[in-house]
């Protein structure tokens, strides 16, 4: 994954949670003084407005990866360690994106108040496997620069080809046009 990748990812699923988490905890972990009221803080809207805005860069940054980082690691049968924490993230971003997009098409409150706490529930497990999977890879990343195993080598299976066309020079479809030309 590349530092671009990586700074976005990271970037984006931090700035998605921690709207989410404070859009939570204002409207069910606080009580407005006004019974007329339906926020329970004045910044509630603002908060679900930018968890609104930063949503879709995560959903971006996880398709950015999905082929050289999650495809391409889940074929590579030599790296064990963090597939298990890299699987379930993957796994709960589903729920957590079709409840979220959902939640905002549905009007009955019955279905929304289920999307909503799958959503919750979702988005809060995939942020804490997320920082698992962080904790777990920085581990593996320090083992390798130190020598402690041995240095991965990008997989030559025909499959795993497919998969990325440009496995070594990482530029996308036109280099990999350029180096079969003989240039």
């Amino acid at each position: 994954m590349s530092v671009l990748e990586r700074v976005l990812l990271q970037v984006s699923t931090w700035l998605t949670a921690v709207t989410g988490i404070a859009f939570l905890v204002m409207k069910y972990g606080m009580t407005s003084d006004d019974p007329f009221s339906v926020i329970n803080h004045p910044w509630q809207p603002h908060m679900l407005a930018l968890h609104l805005l930063v949503a879709p860069l995560l959903i971006f940054s996880l398709g950015l990866i999905m082929r050289d980082h999650i495809l391409g690691w889940l074929r590579d049968d030599r790296m064990r360690r963090g597939r298990a924490s890299g699987i379930l993230t993957t796994l709960l971003a589903a729920p957590m994106i079709v409840s979220g997009y959902l939640m905002q098409i549905l009007t009955d409150p019955g279905p929304r108040r289920w999307l909503a706490w799958v959503h919750i529930v979702t988005g809060l497990l995939f942020t804490a496997v997320f920082l698992a999977h962080l904790v777990t890879s920085r581990i593996i990343r320090r083992a390798l620069q130190n020598g402690a195993a041995a240095v991965r080598t990008l997989p030559r299976s025909s499959g795993l080809l497919l998969l990325r066309l440009d496995w070594a020079v990482k530029r996308g479809l036109r280099s990999r046009a350029r180096s079969c030309r003989g240039g």
